[in-house]
């Protein structure tokens, strides 16, 4: 890497302590912005790339973690421009930004890059929940413009599509955001922007030369998005509508080799992070709700596309039948719902060491698991944590943005780690039930330490 991308990697971050920092002398309560723990966490990940051994992604010079560092402060600068200075549109572009730089900077260790994009994506959502209205979105579209551009290098499509249309969503949100300044509010004019700076988009490309779907994409989408519009009219309604994002997603899976199913998934993550602006949107909470799920789906499903090109899951563990992948499975329905549910039972004013905790099991098991059962685990876990997060919607509980981050934390920290920890399920049996037994005392550790800390909170 050379020292331009260092020097860049390195300004972001400091530029982010000073955001953080001033967001803390503004607003003394600000959840766990100017905590040191934060800066801890991405310079840890950062130092984890330095040593040579013992995986190839942990090597001198290591682009993961200038992917952390880079994008843990962009992260800290725009929540604090979106959330304190108020100028949102400006806030969604600075973390947007990350996988351009990794694009321009990074381009001989593109992939690594963009994982260290995710994962500090998912730190943040972490620990920043309830800081900014627009995390979500944000955090969504961050995700799905990392991992398009990812997979990009799988498909052999133009690498920098997906941050051309990003640029066009972020263009369209600030525009709106203008508009609304002058009295001009309504879905109608978000919905009109956005989508025409996606169709410029494609014609640009395809008046370039190339002869990809480009427009047949943005048309699905804008068929699918006007459909939820459509049936988000009831809230009853809004939950069916849940299989729009089905239809969208079967469509365009095929086109590309997954390349389609990535612009159509960033192009929705966008779509709800614009009409999460409710200030010029005056779109209801149970629309928005529709609209994320519809993202958090599309996005998901776009990661575990990149896991399985990154990692192809080979005979026998390609079986999925075998009860692995089904008990992955259920331990992530079920385990990431009660620690959900645990961990907003303080409300939005939940306690540092409760984010910390949930963020922490969301990431350690999956890993876990894939080194007991191989990547058949990986694939189960996945699925089962969706379907954790689109069940809560579903029924209409509150759960449902508690378990957003939760759901696609294990598989951000599995694209990089993914193949490490497999390596363990090729060892003898003893050392793997060693691995459970290590999970399981942790599991406890977890559980009596829980204990201690809510009944000393309940006397305080």
């Amino acid at each position: 890497m050379s020292l331009v991308a260092w020097s860049v990697g390195g300004v972001c971050f400091g530029l982010g302590l000073a955001a953080a920092l001033m967001a803390r002398a503004r607003v003394a309560t600000f959840p766990t912005f100017a905590l040191p723990l934060v800066w801890l966490l991405a310079l840890t990940a950062f130092g984890l790339t330095l040593p040579a051994e013992p995986a190839p992604y942990f090597q001198a010079g290591g682009a993961l973690g200038w992917g952390v560092l880079t994008a843990s402060g962009l992260w800290l600068m725009g929540a604090f421009v979106g959330s304190r200075l108020h100028y949102e549109w400006l806030g969604a572009l600075l973390p947007l930004a990350a996988p351009a730089l990794a694009l321009m900077l990074v381009r001989d260790n593109l992939l690594p890059a963009l994982w260290g994009v995710g994962i500090a994506t998912g730190l943040m959502w972490v620990l920043l929940r309830g800081a900014w209205d627009l995390l979500e979105g944000v955090a969504l579209s961050v995700l799905a413009l990392s991992w398009t551009t990812g997979l990009a290098v799988y498909a052999g499509a133009p690498r920098w599509f997906g941050v051309c249309l990003a640029g066009a969503g972020v263009a369209a949100f600030g525009i709106a955001t203008l508009l609304a300044q002058a009295g001009r509010t309504g879905w109608r004019v978000s919905y009109i922007l956005l989508f025409g700076g996606f169709a410029l988009t494609a014609v640009g490309y395809r008046l370039a030369g190339s002869d990809a779907p480009w427009l047949e994409l943005v048309l699905l989408t804008l068929v699918a998005a006007t459909l939820a519009r459509g049936l988000s009219g009831s809230e009853v309604w809004s939950r069916y509508a849940l299989l729009v994002w089905v239809g969208l997603l079967t469509a365009a899976f095929a086109t590309m080799r997954g390349f389609g199913l990535a612009v159509c998934a960033l192009m929705t993550a966008l779509h709800a992070l614009v009409m999460g602006r409710s200030a010029s949107t005056r779109v209801a909470a149970h629309e928005n709700a529709l609209y994320t799920a519809g993202a958090l789906l599309l996005v998901s499903v776009l990661g575990f596309r990149l896991f399985t090109l990154s990692y192809p899951l080979r005979a026998p563990r390609a079986d999925l039948y075998l009860y692995f992948t089904l008990a992955a499975f259920l331990i992530a329905l079920i385990g990431l719902g009660a620690l959900a549910l645990w961990w907003s039972s303080r409300g939005e004013r939940s306690l540092l060491w409760r984010s910390m905790l949930a963020g922490f099991w969301a990431t350690a098991a999956p890993l876990a698991l894939t080194a007991i059962f191989t990547e058949r685990a990986a694939a189960g876990w996945t699925a089962g944590a969706l379907g954790a997060a689109l069940s809560a919607y579903l029924y209409g509980n509150r759960l449902f943005h508690w378990l957003a981050p939760l759901s696609l934390l294990g598989l951000i920290i599995l694209l990089p780690l993914g193949s490490i920890v497999a390596t363990l399920a090729d060892s003898p049996r003893t050392t793997r039930i060693g691995v459970a037994v290590g999970l399981t005392v942790a599991l406890a550790i977890t559980a009596a330490a829980i204990a201690w800390l809510d009944r000393r909170s309940e006397t305080d």
